[in-house]
């Protein structure tokens, strides 16, 4: 279909290569052997030997026309496109596509003819290609010395200052370092990007509609499982972070549900919400954590029967209670000893605070009763 259309000009060949993401070459040599041998594709593989003359001429044709092709490919698009680029990366390109021009046997005066370069220039840049290459090396090794002493903690522009400072350079642009980082792999190797390079770009030109901020700090709810909040928090063990998901009815303060796990996932959140069953019409507030944002747990709550609430971008006040929560019950025990507990004795010591916390712990909104005894005498 595609070969049936280019030969129809029905499109162009840069339109077939948008189209279809097959390189040029490739659907040239496509047309080719429909040209040559129709509907039944070329027999891959070597030749028999002791093939016809005929098959050999064809061959030699086939191969003439393949280098006429990538002639005809590096002076109509690669070469105009260098025409006029004189930075750094640029240069390099142009080298290399110089060089496999005269392999293919396009003299030099023709190559910069396209490019718009002067004999000069071109010379001037190939003598000192090496050069440039010695420096990036010597720089590389300057860089892996430095990064070994600092624990790989410097990234490009604290490099360049730090190797100014150790008496390297007398001055030292930290693109160019950027650049060696790049070519050697001597990035830091901490902090490493979360999100992919254009993922804050793409996520504000194309915003997720998202839940707005429905609670709006109305904390005060008027009856059970009329307003819920949750969250997660991190908890530090012996054997590493766990993180803690938790849910909080605002009538009467009570955790009623929580989880704990080694890993922030889907599940944990899921899980959290799963165990109140169908809520219908209850509003149940978050931050805009990912795992709150992703479609599939704002699938979940739907199917529960949740309107959802989130906090606005930035704004911790929004979700106060759940907060407060959580710094009160870490000051209630994690900050009480005096050393780090286990997994298991972190689980326990959870559980057995938030019983506590539920059934004897009085609060002074409460009347001086603890969530558990409120919810009693008022039902």
């Amino acid at each position: 279909r595609i070969v049936k259309e280019l030969s129809e000009s029905v499109m162009s060949w840069n339109e077939a290569v948008s189209k279809y993401g097959f390189p040029e070459n490739t659907l040239r040599m496509w047309k080719r052997n429909y040209n040559e041998y129709g509907v039944c594709s070329r027999k891959r593989g070597r030749p028999r030997k002791g093939g016809s003359d005929g098959d050999e001429e064809r061959q030699t044709v086939g191969k003439r026309e393949q280098i006429a092709a990538r002639r005809d490919y590096y002076l109509q698009d690669v070469l105009p496109r260098l025409r006029g680029k004189r930075d750094g990366s640029s240069k390099k390109k142009t080298l290399r596509a110089v060089g496999e021009c005269r392999r293919l046997g396009i003299p030099l005066r023709r190559c910069l003819e396209v490019l718009g370069l002067s004999s000069s220039t071109y010379h001037f840049w190939k003598s000192h290609e090496n050069e440039e290459s010695q420096k990036d090396k010597k720089l590389s090794e300057a860089i892996r010395c430095a990064q070994e002493q600092n624990h790989w903690a410097y990234g490009s522009k604290r490099m360049a200052k730090w190797l100014v400072s150790a008496g390297f350079a007398d001055r030292l642009n930290h693109k160019r370092v950027e650049r060696v980082m790049g070519k050697f792999d001597l990035h830091a190797r901490i902090r490493r990007r979360r999100y992919p390079k254009n993922y804050y770009l793409a996520l504000k030109e194309n915003p997720v509609e998202l839940p707005g901020n429905v609670l709006a700090r109305d904390f005060i709810a008027d009856k059970p499982m009329q307003k819920l909040v949750t969250d997660i928090t991190y908890l530090p063990t012996n054997e590493g972070w766990v993180y803690m998901a938790a849910v909080m009815d605002l009538w009467n303060r009570e955790i009623v549900s929580y989880r704990i796990s080694r890993h922030i996932s889907l599940e944990l959140v899921k899980d959290v919400v799963s165990q109140l069953g169908p809520c219908r019409g209850t509003l149940i507030h978050s931050d805009k954590g990912w795992t709150y944002t992703h479609p599939i747990y704002i699938k979940h709550l739907k199917q529960l029967g949740f309107r959802q609430s989130m906090s606005r971008k930035g704004n911790c006040w929004d979700n106060a209670c759940m907060e407060n929560f959580f710094g009160l019950m870490k000051s209630e025990t994690i900050k009480q000893s005096k050393e780090l507990l286990s997994v298991d004795g972190m689980i326990k010591l959870i559980d057995d605070y938030i019983h506590w916390y539920n059934n004897q712990r009085i609060q002074k909104k409460l009347g001086y009763l603890s969530p558990v005894d409120f919810r009693k005498l008022a039902t």
